[in-house]
């Protein structure tokens, strides 16, 4: 776990909790000398990363920044509802008919609950993906399952197509929010500011250990540290997997090129060419890099 995967954003929602003298968490931080000595330094860190984070049109950014956090709420809550819903039903009903459920369960969110752990613009991406997976076929299956009773009533479809719509928004939002940022060049500063909050953060942290805080007190004060700080280090596991991954279909590409180019040396090894394989074998690596 690391507090350098937490976006700016996220760091200065966090102290701000802490700072914020109408908070039950400041209100919890105070009787507590260990705790209430370290709020001048978070004070301090959290004004420097929010005048350093502040880039040109920030208050249209803030707007946007709220707006995405508000859908990405109800979105969450859409994946969270249809995976528990049909994964409900395929261990009431069981057999086939579950099995069945679970097949849909799994064609809709392919990725599971971690669906909710993804940037708002890769939640954008599996938003487009899910619309391109919702042919008439499965389209005929979903409309015919309803979450609810009643007047109240909705098709399992209805649900889907809101998870898509917010998935568009977000996607939509993160284009805007990315152009008015595109201007902005303050980033060595910014990034001073992070590891000095990153710092104050970790004494705050080690000065709650040392004064052995009561189990109910510790989750008022660090329960939106820690889950936020758990969804920010898996949104890091996930771009290290891709790089990976990406990395790894590069080389396979190159030892590819590789073999190909070396035959070639290979077959003039008569004329004296032999060399020309192995040559070749290190320009295809090159461009498997690139």
């Amino acid at each position: 776990m690391a507090y350098k995967n937490l976006n700016a954003e996220e760091m200065i929602q966090l102290s701000g909790t802490w700072i914020d003298a109408t908070s039950a968490a400041h209100a919890a931080i105070g009787p507590i000398p260990d705790l209430a000595s370290s709020l001048p330094r978070i004070q301090t860190a959290h004004k420097d990363l929010a005048a350093t984070a502040q880039p040109a049109g920030a208050p249209e950014i803030a707007q946007i920044i709220e707006q995405e956090a508000q859908l990405d709420i109800r979105h969450d809550a859409i994946i969270r509802g249809i995976w528990g819903f049909l994964s409900a039903h395929a261990e009431l009903i069981g057999g086939d008919v579950g099995t069945g459920f679970i097949t849909l369960r799994d064609l809709i969110l392919p990725d599971g609950l971690q669906s909710q752990l993804k940037s708002y613009r890769a939640e954008a991406g599996q938003a487009a993906q899910l619309a391109a997976r919702m042919t008439a076929v499965v389209r005929q299956q979903t409309d015919g399952i309803l979450v609810g009773q009643g007047p109240t009533a909705r098709k399992l479809s209805d649900h889907i197509d809101e998870l898509i719509d917010l998935g568009k928004q977000l996607g939509a939002l993160e284009d805007k929010r990315g152009q008015l940022e595109a201007t902005v060049n303050n980033g060595a500063v910014e990034l001073k500011a992070r590891n000095h909050w990153i710092r104050v953060v970790n004494a705050f942290v080690a000065n709650a250990d040392l004064a052995d805080l009561a189990s109910d007190v510790d989750v008022l004060i660090f329960g939106a540290l820690r889950a936020a700080e758990k969804k920010a280090d898996e949104r890091a596991r996930q771009a290290s997997a891709a790089a990976k991954a990406k990395a790894a279909k590069g080389a396979t590409g190159a030892s590819g090129a590789s073999g190909a180019t070396g035959a070639t040396g290979a077959t003039g090894a008569t004329g004296g060419h032999g060399p020309t394989g192995p040559t070749g074998g290190a320009t295809g690596a090159t461009g498997g890099n690139g």
